[in-house]
């Protein structure tokens, strides 16, 4: 099993696809340079975005892009599991309890407030 996952691509082609295509002019090779320019630039783009984005997202849980030795970027295993993940799992069960202890605290904040209106002799 490899370390990391490899995702599947549907433009994997093989050299025969490419054997049977007519050679183009040199308007239809400057279409496609451009094209291609063009794709690549915008995948280029949303890249950077999205690794931004990631390493954004690993240095909340606590995990340095940029000293951590780990690829952020692709699952661990075939499984999909990655430390990242492992680690915003722990973030969420977390923050669940915090929420918790918030409406634990609101509550026994009311609960303190009514027994200091008692202990005044006021009413409820």
């Amino acid at each position: 099993m490899d370390k990391y996952y490899e995702p599947i691509s549907d433009f994997d082609r093989n050299d025969e696809y490419y054997a049977n295509i007519e050679m183009p002019t040199v308007g239809d090779y400057r279409s496609m340079l451009r094209f291609k320019d063009r794709s690549t630039s915008l995948f280029d783009k949303r890249w950077q975005a999205a690794k931004m984005v990631i390493d954004a997202i690993a240095k909340y849980v606590g995990i340095d892009p940029d000293t951590c030795g780990l690829y952020l970027y692709a699952p661990d295993d075939d499984n999909g599991n990655s430390e990242m993940l492992r680690r915003l799992d722990n973030w969420f069960d977390r923050s669940g309890d915090k929420v918790q202890l918030k409406k634990r605290i609101a509550e026994l904040e009311r609960e303190n407030e009514t027994l200091r209106s008692i202990i005044r002799g006021g009413s409820v």
